[in-house]
């Protein structure tokens, strides 16, 4: 019974993650810096301060797994110092549509409410204003499920976030117009550490899916291995010439749009899968719109009313759903592997199967194509 737990846990896991449009969330992956050959930080994420102190291997440290990261809210003898954390987004975010981000707090000092989250369209390790001029897309006392300030423990923030379309970087740290910069309390530490893990950022709509090409756009991220002085070297050249890198190009989310064709018992043959010529025009039509777009699937289910017996209209549901598969393969000139072929028999009846008008409407194919956008 552990063992199955451990299962489930593990895919629950990988579902969550599945539509996460930031890599390396978890800070398990460790980046090998250019300049020492060393893990001194964590892939894809980039201090604007000294990495080696932000980035935590200590298991007794992080929420899960070996890994966290910590930001410095602020310093006790120097004013207004504080870190930032910034990733590339694996997809841009459309605009107008509502994506959750997700990620855990802690900290040892009341200080948890000033953390913030903040969308760019620019990489902020190269912008010259400081950061404390800009206002975050939210502070963590936003959150879902409220947070304690006091609360030392590992605490979950959960918000939802409307896009404006123009993020291309997220960033995490202090953007309180506050400074923190009295003694820590704790003997030879001077820096307000908040630690981070686990943070996710995922489309809230059900038809909306990571981009197709993530997977290149990650490779890239993983490759920029630059953390200390070649770094800073980069930064002071393009602060020299007064501009910023050209921003990196990545493709949005993709959406899924659902077209229905409701095909009725009277396109058949009584009692049997066979197509009727009756049926060839809407067939054909329909064929032309799956040929002139960017079809993610096509799935085509077949049903029937209750009268006989269940093994029966199970395989009859499924014969007329493969006719049409049939007709569709060899008039639209697409591959197999973009039709899924499903008889549901009596198991999904739309209507009344108690009445003669209510049977006709659930003996039915129902063609759903699923349009990437």
């Amino acid at each position: 019974m552990k063992y199955f737990a451990l299962l489930i846990s593990f895919l629950l896991s990988l579902k969550s993650s599945s539509q996460n449009l930031l890599v390396n969330g978890g800070f398990e992956d460790e980046n090998i810096c250019t300049e020492y050959k060393i893990n001194c930080s964590p892939e894809a994420w980039i201090s604007t301060g000294n990495a080696f102190s932000n980035y935590f291997k200590n298991p007794q440290h992080t929420y899960q797994g070996k890994h966290c990261i910590a930001v410095e809210a602020g310093v006790t003898d120097k004013k207004y110092l504080r870190t930032f954390f910034r990733s590339r987004l694996l997809c841009g975010l459309r605009s107008g549509k509502k994506y959750r981000v997700e990620f855990y707090l802690k900290s040892l000092h009341p200080i948890l409410d000033s953390t913030g989250i903040y969308f760019s369209p620019n990489d902020i390790l190269f912008e010259k204003n400081s950061l404390l001029q800009v206002t975050p897309a939210f502070f963590s006392s936003s959150s879902i499920e409220p947070i304690s300030n006091n609360d030392t423990n590992w605490q979950k923030i959960s918000i939802d976030y409307i896009a404006t379309g123009k993020e291309l970087f997220l960033s995490i740290g202090n953007f309180s117009k506050r400074d923190i910069n009295q003694e820590t309390g704790i003997f030879r530490e001077n820096k307000f550490f908040i630690y981070v893990d686990n943070i996710s950022l995922e489309p809230l709509g059900f038809n909306e899916k990571i981009c197709n090409d993530w997977k290149t756009t990650k490779e890239e991220i993983y490759e920029q291995n630059e953390r200390h002085e070649y770094l800073n070297k980069l930064i002071a050249y393009y602060h020299r010439i007064d501009q910023i890198p050209e921003p990196p190009k990545i493709s949005t989310t993709t959406v899924t749009i659902i077209d229905t064709l409701v095909l009725p018992e009277i396109l058949f043959e009584s009692g049997k899968a066979v197509l009727n010529i009756k049926s060839y025009l809407m067939l054909d039509s329909f064929c032309k719109k799956i040929s002139s777009s960017n079809v993610d699937s096509v799935v085509i289910e077949g049903h029937t009313d209750s009268i006989g017996s269940a093994i029966a209209n199970s395989k009859l549901s499924y014969e007329r759903a493969k006719s049409v598969t049939n007709y569709f393969t060899s008039n639209c000139k697409m591959a197999q592997s973009f039709f899924i072929t499903r008889g549901w028999g009596i198991a999904k009846p739309i209507a009344d199967n108690k009445t003669p008008n209510g049977r006709q409407k659930n003996r039915r194919v129902e063609v759903l194509l699923y349009i990437r956008d």
